[in-house]
Parts: structure tokens; sequence; C-alpha cells
């Protein structure tokens, strides 16, 4: 379910974005054909739904998010989320492009900071580089707050990796690179330290 809403929250965000620059872009350059569109009652109404829908996603994203993955970044998004929607119904509706522009400004400042939490990574490298075992890692990275110690915790959209069906290449791809709300750790683990993890990860097969 986690995934499904965060798959639904990206797509409310893109489709939220897009309309607001599209409104900027009539406001800006007084485009009064695109104004008046708009204007028509569907699209307020369509609007409506990409607005509900993406606090709706994000609250729910939000209260399931473990604490140790709550950053500043991400509290910072938020607060620029809340105060973004207000300036832009003030902005948009007496059209003011001041207004106008400093609410989508923030949208797009949200995103970006949303983009750089999921990137970071979950401790620096000097942690890891000390752990001497694949459960070491495991645990130095924060793998168990999502997957749990044995790998059946499955918070925030995680897999069971005891019931796991993935190759080593994939499980060390995903590692890496991250999928959905898991972050790539590409940046804080070495060639040696995903080996290690990737055999602990397969391990938890034989124990479930």
């Amino acid at each position: 379910m986690y995934t499904g809403f965060l798959h639904l929250h990206k797509t409310a965000v893109l489709l939220f974005m897009a309309l607001y620059l599209f409104k900027w872009i009539a406001l800006t350059f007084n485009m009064e054909g695109m104004k008046a569109f708009f204007a028509k009652k569907g699209l307020r109404i369509f609007e409506m739904v990409i607005s509900t829908l993406f606090l709706a996603t994000g609250i729910y994203l939000m209260v399931n998010l473990a604490p140790e993955m709550r950053s500043n970044l991400l509290w910072i998004k938020i607060a620029l989320v809340l105060a973004s929607i207000p300036i832009a119904v003030v902005g948009f509706k007496r059209g003011n492009k001041i207004l106008a522009t400093l609410s989508v400004l923030m949208i797009i400042a949200s995103y970006g900071l949303a983009e750089m939490h999921k990137k970071r990574p979950a401790v620096n490298k000097a942690e890891t580089v000390a752990a001497a075992t694949g459960v070491d890692i495991y645990k130095a990275n924060n793998c168990a707050v999502c997957h749990g110690q044995d790998g059946k915790l499955m918070l925030n959209g995680a897999k069971d990796l005891t019931a796991s069906t993935l190759s080593r290449a994939d499980i060390e791809h995903q590692i890496m690179n991250g999928k959905n709300a898991m972050p790539g750790y590409k940046n804080s683990i070495d060639t040696g330290q995903l080996k290690l993890l990737t055999d602990y990860v397969q391990s938890l097969r034989n124990n479930n």
C-alpha cells in the first residue's frame, strides 16, 4: 500500500507543479486565452482534486515514515508546501504576479528538497568503513528501520527480504541506486561493503 501511495503522490506532485507553472505563465505574460481556460469550472475542480491528492498522500507517507528517516530537509519541504498553497491562492486569485511567482518558486524548491532527501546517504562514509561484517553494514545504514533485523518488517513499502527472489545483481543494483522510498547507497558504501551487505541480505532467505 505504501508504494502505491508513493507513486500516487509523485503523480499528484508533478501534475500540481505543471498546473501552477502553466497558470504562472498565463498570468506573467498576460495570456488572456490561457487564463480564461484555467478559470473554467472543470479546471478548478481538477485543481482541487490534484491539490487534495497531493496533500492527502503526502500526509499518509509522512505519518507512515519511520522517525529515523524524517530529516531536516523533509521538514523544510513540508513548510514550503504549506506556505506556498495560500500564497498561490491569493496570488493567482488577485492576479498578483509577485505572489504567484513566489508560490511557484516555493513549490519547485520543495520538490528539489524532496529529491535531495531521497538521494542523501543514510550515514556518512566514515561510519560504514568501520563496519566489518554484512550485519554491521546493514545496521550502520539503518536497513533494519524499514526491513527489520530479520528482514520481515516491511515498513515504508519495504519488501520482505526473506521472501525475495531477486538475483544477486538485482540486489546490488537496488542497494546502490535505491527504489521508491529506499535511498541509494552508492555514495556511502564501497565495493567490498556492497558484497558483504548483499551476502547478508541473501542469508536472510535461509532464515525464513
